[in-house]
Order: C-alpha cells, then sequence, then structure tokens
C-alpha cells in the first residue's frame, strides 16, 4: 500500500511569525542582560565582545528555530532544505550582491543626512563592521552566524509557510518586511528589505537555502573585504559612521548600478522557465537544472 504523501509544512501565518520573531527578540534581550551581568562579575565588557553577542543569537534562534521546526510537523530536511544548486548562478548572484551593497550603502548615507543615527548605534555597528574590538569575532558573527540563523529563519521556517498560506508574492514581501522590522532601527530597515526581497526570490527558484546563505554571508563580508584584505579607502563607504555623512564617489555608484543591473539581468535570464511549485507541495526537489 502506498504511504500518504507527507504535507506541506503549514506553519507559520503571519501572527505566528509575528510572536515567533517576539520570543526571539526577547531571548536575545534576556541573554544580553546574562552576558551584561557577567562582565559585571569579569570586570570585562563581555558584553561588547562580537563572538559574545553571536553567541546569544544563535541561543536564541536555536530555540526559536527548534520550537517552529516542531509546530511544522514535518522533517528539518523539508523545512530546511540544503538542496545542491547550479554552481553558474554563483557569478551572477555575487555581481548581484556586490553591486546592492554599494547602492544600499548609499542609500544608508542619504538617510543618515535626514535621520541622523545615534552615536550609541553608530559606534556599535562600527566597531562591528570594522573589527575594532575582535576582527574574528565580528567575522563569526557577521558572516557565519547572522546569515545561518537569519536564513534558516527567515527564508526557511518563516518564507517556506507563509508559501502554504498565501501567494508568492504576498509570500515574499511579508517575509522580507519582517525581516526588516526585526533590525529594530529604521537605518538597517531598508537595506534589509531589499536583501530580504531579492533571497526570496533565489529561494523560490532554487528551492535551496544555500545561495541565500552564500548571498547573506557575501554582503555582510564585503566590509572585511574592502577594509581589511584589499585594505581599500572608498569614501562613504569604507569609513566608519561619522556624524557628518560623506556620499561615495559618483564612479562607484556608478559600479554599483551596472554590476547590480548586470548580476539581476544573468539571473532573470538564467531563472526563467523555472515553474514555481503548487502552493500545497513539499518545495523539496530542486529544479530542473535545464529548465
Amino acid at each position: 500500500m502506498e504511504e500518504p504523501r507527507r504535507r506541506a509544512p503549514c506553519y507559520p501565518k503571519v501572527s505566528q511569525a509575528i510572536w515567533l520573531l517576539v520570543l526571539f527578540v526577547l531571548l536575545v534581550v534576556a541573554f544580553g542582560v546574562v552576558l551584561g551581568i557577567l562582565s559585571r562579575i569579569l570586570g570585562y565588557p563581555l558584553h561588547e565582545h562580537p563572538a559574545a553577542m553571536a553567541a546569544a543569537n544563535l541561543a536564541a534562534a536555536a530555540f526559536v528555530l527548534r520550537r517552529g521546526l516542531k509546530k511544522t510537523e514535518a522533517p528539518f530536511a523539508q523545512v530546511f532544505p540544503f538542496t545542491p544548486f547550479r554552481a553558474s548562478l554563483l557569478f551572477p548572484m555575487s555581481l548581484t550582491i556586490i553591486g546592492l551593497i554599494i547602492l544600499l550603502s548609499e542609500m544608508d548615507n542619504l538617510l543618515r543626512t535626514v535621520l541622523p543615527m545615534p552615536a550609541r548605534l553608530s559606534e556599535l555597528l562600527s566597531d562591528l563592521t570594522g573589527g575594532q574590538t575582535s576582527l574574528w569575532g565580528s567575522v563569526v558573527a557577521l558572516v557565519i552566524v547572522a546569515p545561518l540563523t537569519e536564513e534558516l529563519l527567515f527564508r526557511g521556517l518563516i518564507l517556506r509557510g507563509f508559501l502554504s498560506h498565501y501567494t508568492a508574492t504576498k509570500a515574499v514581501l511579508a517575509s522580507a518586511m519582517l525581516f526588516a522590522v526585526v533590525h529594530l532601527n529604521p537605518w538597517q530597515a531598508p537595506a534589509a528589505t531589499v536583501l530580504g526581497l531579492l533571497l526570496a526570490w533565489w529561494f523560490l527558484r532554487t528551492r535551496s537555502l544555500l545561495p541565500c546563505l552564500f548571498g547573506h554571508a557575501l554582503g555582510n563580508a564585503l566590509p572585511f573585504i574592502f577594509r581589511v584584505v584589499l585594505q581599500l579607502k572608498i569614501r562613504g563607504f569604507t569609513g566608519e559612521f561619522p556624524r557628518e555623512v560623506e556620499f561615495q564617489p559618483l564612479w562607484f555608484d556608478a559600479l554599483g548600478i551596472v554590476l547590480a543591473g548586470v548580476g539581476l539581468w544573468l539571473l532573470a535570464s538564467m531563472f526563467r522557465g523555472v515553474r514555481l511549485p503548487p502552493r500545497d507541495a513539499p518545495l523539496a526537489s530542486p529544479p530542473d537544472p535545464d529548465s
């Protein structure tokens, strides 16, 4: 007798996802309080070390993901698919990410002229992206832990659940908006929204979290690549977050437009013909590489 096909995961809906994210934020805050207490006991600012912040983020995400996975009543590999995808996609994906990060950096510069960033947040982001407290700690936090936890949560658990209830367009938009909101500040929200839309598109077309992890990690690694590896100084991009906002050179903005445009055009061409599965399908198998 043929076994019945396991139904696609239908958790969470939007309201359920919001509660999951509230729980996630509360856990991050709780772990931050614990780190603050330990800092006082040890006489060392442990709560400011990026590796410690990454550990708190990882612990909070692990609890939320475990809870969400249990509620889906589906296998891990179905909710969090790490299926292979075409290696030829890596080049246009890289172009797209690099170009968009350049443009989103300039968008951030423009936003900070209208809405100045608080000094404390500016110092925190400068330290984190510049690796001033700990270079290896910043790399672990931004290039490993953040992509892993956020992709499993937003493009894995949440987006897949939304696809069971809503159209692909609504699911992508809702997941991207929640991805922006969970950053809890208006300065990171525009970039998070754009990247959330892009990575959700990649997930829909490849049915794998691997390209999402790659794109997220590359985007977060770019400050280290420019500052530490290439040792390049580009006004308005590689510096810290000064009170006096500096805009990027026009040639650099033009480079971002070209890279993002070419990358998106190549991806759209390569994705053409890839069909989205029905809403009630498990989304487990990758698309035909020749499609």
